[in-house]
């Protein structure tokens, strides 16, 4: 498994015809994204809210060559916030945006407000575009460690070579105290007499003021009892760091080193919210991800993944009761070994959080050791605070790297149903205390960053069909006896949603339709949504049953299941759909009306202008069926509850 990083792209976009589809990969950037004769000047945006702006017409011109020599690629992206963003202002007061992820190991992608898809430069486009959004990163001052104006900002990274400043930033200050204390130990530091031959420094640090920049490489470690300093266009001469500057630089470039462990404090905001950040950590060494969220007893529990440092992490379950300003950890634990498969598994597994009965949560609990570990399942109990480990050291990881890919949860029946990436599949029965285990069986197709959905489950779990790229489905039952095959259709779209049921368990059904980017409701990394024209229905052991299409010849036609009024009638809509933009994915609906169809007896029943009150509707599902709760925000800095929360 890859390791995490929060700050890094995940965008590997592999476009397949099931899953996540490439419409043809029409040659937008032939097409012009800009006129350049009417381009008055570009504004650059970097991340760190700096900002450039390029009026010179060469390189303007270099901007605009650079972008239409990228392919495009109709797929939409879901990924980390951008490196750049550019505000092309035109002669006539309008102006177009883009969004580019160029740096470090980013792909060389880039997005354009208000158009679907996105483009892919090629690498030497890619150097030209990171080198045009920022001429004056090597520009540094060359007088040594004279620093003439108020600092504004700095940026540390792992330093590469003598004589450049690496652009993959690994922590950046901009808090008054912070920046005084770089700027103190720079300017105390002394010369060491004579020529340097120095290692190749641990960092290179950037001080940014309103009109100029000051790199240095610096030498220090968490033994450092004095660091070094060299301007980066002076590798030949050293400056010492006095003892007490040496010190507080450790605690601000170390400081992860001194976390002791994860605490919250929580004040109000002007508008009420309720604002919590970690204690004992800067804004500048931290990143925060929220997971799922469940309200037992008033009081609201939810799941966060902390990142600090290099690659240390520590997943918590946290609670905040809403007649207090406090936020509480109730359960944490520290993943500080990326080179532990354990460690690296559990990264992705932090979010499950379900209620099991009005006292207990149910959530996932590691038990790391130097080199192994287990994973437990286990029960969080919100009067005592005890934990119960319900099932001991259930997961067996194989020398390859896996983490949990989808889970279900059956509150009626108690039962716990997950699927891992290489194709574990476990179905827990808390209730009965029989389980169902099927080891490395049925894994998730290989796609994108994340894979795409392979197993589908009834809603009793009684019966679930997987795909194993074969061509076609399988139905088992769930003791894992296979029953009986579908064929998937050649030359057709096929929903990544492959199956559904209905919420019976009974049947089951597929969608399909021509192969058209008309046809396209939706796509994502690994999820594909389409207007059918066909519908296939299946009894729970793959049996076909019957089947439905669209009453109109027209190649605009759609139907589809959209709920149920009991186990056997299904609620139709019929509809029309046309493209909402040319040579763009998503659509517009007209014409909707509604009809029952009777799958058994194969019998269409009344019309309706509108779903019946009475019906259960069907709702869309993506990878993960963790709930998550409107009344929870976590940015990458801080956790806010609304006000009354």
């Amino acid at each position: 498994m890859k390791k995490i990083n929060l700050l890094a792209l995940l965008a590997v976009i592999s476009v397949i015809i099931v899953g996540c589809i490439n419409t043809g990969n029409k040659d937008k950037a032939n097409q012009p994204l800009i006129d350049l004769s009417s381009v008055n000047s570009i504004k650059v945006q970097n991340a760190g809210g700096e900002s450039i702006t390029i009026t010179d017409n060469n390189l303007i011109e270099q901007f605009n060559e650079a972008i239409h020599t990228a392919e495009y690629d109709s797929a939409k992206l879901d990924i980390a916030a951008p490196d750049y963003e550019a505000t092309v202002e035109l002669k006539n007061k309008d102006n177009e945006k883009f969004s580019f992820w160029i740096k470090g190991e980013n792909s060389g992608l880039f997005t354009k407000l208000g158009q679907n898809g996105h483009y892919k430069l090629p690498e030497t486009k890619k150097v030209v575009l990171l080198d045009l959004f920022q001429p004056n990163e090597q520009q540094v001052e060359a007088d040594n460690l004279k620093i003439d104006e108020e600092i504004k900002r700095i940026t540390v990274a792992k330093s590469l070579a003598h004589g450049s400043v690496n652009a993959n930033i690994k922590a950046e200050y901009i808090d008054h105290e912070s920046i005084e204390t770089f700027v103190r130990a720079i300017r105390t530091a002394v010369q060491i007499p004579g020529n340097l031959n120095t290692a190749t420094p641990n960092y290179d640090i950037v001080l940014i003021s309103n009109n100029t920049k000051y790199a240095f490489h610096l030498w220090i470690n968490e033994t450092s009892e004095q660091g070094m300093l060299m301007n980066v266009n002076e590798t030949s001469t050293g400056y010492t760091l006095t003892k007490e500057s040496t010190v507080e630089l450790k605690k601000l470039i170390f400081l992860e080193a001194n976390f002791k462990g994860l605490e919250f404090n929580a004040v109000r905001s002007s508008n009420g919210e309720l604002v919590a950040k970690p204690i004992g950590i800067t804004e500048n060494n931290y990143l925060l991800n929220g997971g799922a969220v469940v309200e037992l007893q008033g009081i609201l529990y939810h799941t966060i993944h902390f990142f600090y440092g290099d690659h240390n992490a520590v997943n918590a379950l946290l609670a905040h009761d809403p007649a207090t300003d406090e936020v509480m950890v109730k359960w944490s634990d520290e993943l500080i070994d990326t080179d532990n498969r354990w460690n690296n598994a559990f990264m992705n597994n932090y979010n499950m959080l379900i209620k099991l009965d009005e006292d207990h949560l149910l959530f996932l609990e590691s038990d790391l050791t130097k080199e192994a570990g287990k994973y437990h399942l286990s029960s969080y109990n919100v009067v005592t605070g005890d934990i119960e480990r319900l099932r001991e050291d259930f997961w067996p990881l194989s020398d390859d790297s896996d983490y949990i890919y989808k889970f279900q949860w059956n509150a009626d029946e108690q039962i716990l149903f997950m699927q891992s990436y290489l194709g574990n599949v476990w179905l827990f029965d808390l209730r009965k205390g029989k389980d169902d285990v099927h080891l490395l069986k049925y894994p998730v197709i290989p796609h994108s960053t994340t894979g795409a959905p392979s197993l589908f489950l009834s809603p009793t779990f009684k019966r679930f069909v997987h795909d194993d790229e074969s061509g076609q489905l399988t139905f088992y039952d769930n003791n894992g006896a296979s029953l009986r095959t579908v064929p998937l259709p050649q030359e057709q779209y096929v929903p990544s949603e492959k199956i559904k049921w209905n919420p019976a368990g009974t049947i089951a059904w597929m969608d399909t339709a021509e192969m058209n980017q008309n046809r396209i409701h939706d796509i994502d990394i690994d999820y594909l949504k389409i207007a059918p024209q066909k519908i296939n229905f299946y009894n729970q052991d793959g049996l076909p049953i019957s089947s439905i299409k669209t009453e109109s010849d027209h190649e605009d036609a759609a139907v589809e299941v959209v709920g149920w009024t009991d186990a056997n009638v299904a609620v139709i809509k019929s509809y029309s759909v046309e493209l909402l933009y040319k040579d763009t994915i998503g659509l517009k609906i007209k014409n909707v009306s509604y009809y029952l169809y009777d799958v058994k007896k194969k019998q269409k029943g009344a019309s309706f202008s509108s779903i019946p009150s009475s019906a259960t509707v069907i709702l869309d599902h993506r990878m993960n069926d963790a709930d998550t709760e409107g009344d929870i925000t976590v940015s990458f800095k801080e956790i806010t509850y609304k006000k009354g929360n």
